[in-house]
């Protein structure tokens, strides 16, 4: 079998990624505009792939510029050319299966066949059994603070083409603004096509330690909801999640995480969640 980059350079995956990009407006590539590569449309795609299969690919400068969060802050979103899209979408096609392979079955976020919908039902179901105290929690600038090294590392253990690690190096290094020659690289450029499945990599892991210590919980990227049955264990959950992030060199947000009870106060992915004075618990029948 080919390596997975020969396989995302494949005329088949190429074919099937530029048709979930062929209404992208941005430009292809440094200095060519999108009206100037559809004149030698075939041409710019044979380059591509070439470039992808040969190592010589490198990726366009990444534009930068900043968005408004609903908190008054600003998020920096990194703006790609179609071309380095086109690649990325081509990758992402030949790599998500063997994510799929590992991630946890409570993890919803940018994964093929789910949705918030079924995120949100999960929820519900939790609650329907008397899981009614909750840890509900946000990573403190996720995207921005991920280790990019301890995540290359969990990387390289779903993925062995080096010549396709090398590229993914190269699309994380452009796509995130640089914090200074003394300091370990961090962060996932957001706005870029990897970024969700590479989230998803890294907090893999997490989804395993609360596995391991029996802890029901439903995430959605870097959002979640851990379950438990009373304040006190919620409570305990809390600083096992605390514990289990700081290892990843993450830390929650103390302004969007709190332990509660069950209530429409609570919002988990724009839903509000259930009023538990108004739920019969399911018990299974004899």
């Amino acid at each position: 079998m080919s390596g997975l980059l020969e396989q995302a350079a494949s005329p088949e995956v190429l074919n099937s990624s530029w048709k979930y990009l062929r209404n992208d407006k941005a430009v292809w590539g440094t200095g060519i505009s999108r009206k100037e590569m559809e004149k030698d449309f075939v041409f710019h795609i044979i380059k591509l792939a070439d470039d992808l299969k040969t190592g010589q690919y490198k990726p366009d400068p990444v534009r930068f510029f900043p968005i408004s969060k609903g908190d008054g802050k600003k998020r920096i979103i990194s703006s790609l050319t179609l071309r380095d899209k086109l690649a990325q979408r081509a990758v992402l096609k030949v790599i998500e299966p063997l994510g799929e392979n590992i991630f946890h079955p409570n993890s919803f976020g940018y994964r093929p066949g789910r949705n918030i919908d079924m995120a949100i039902s999960k929820v519900r179901e939790y609650v329907l059994c008397g899981f009614h105290w909750l840890l509900d929690a946000d990573i403190q600038s996720y995207f921005d603070n991920i280790p990019q090294r301890c995540l290359l590392k969990k990387i390289k253990k779903l993925i062995s083409d080096q010549k396709l690690l090398t590229i993914i190096k190269k699309w994380l290094d452009s796509g995130t603004i640089s914090q200074g020659i003394l300091s370990s690289p961090k962060g996932i450029p957001q706005g870029a096509i990897l970024s969700p499945f590479l989230c998803n990599v890294y907090l893999t892991s997490w989804d395993n330690a609360m596995m391991s210590k029996s802890l029901t919980f439903v995430r959605f990227a870097d959002d979640f909801i851990v379950f438990t049955k009373s304040q006190n264990d919620a409570e305990k959950a809390h600083k096992f999640v605390k514990k289990t992030l700081r290892k990843l060199g993450l830390f929650l947000n103390i302004d969007k995480t709190q332990v509660a009870h069950c209530s429409p106060k609570i919002s988990f992915l724009g839903k509000k969640l259930p009023d538990t004075r108004k739920i019969k618990l399911y018990t299974p029948s004899s």
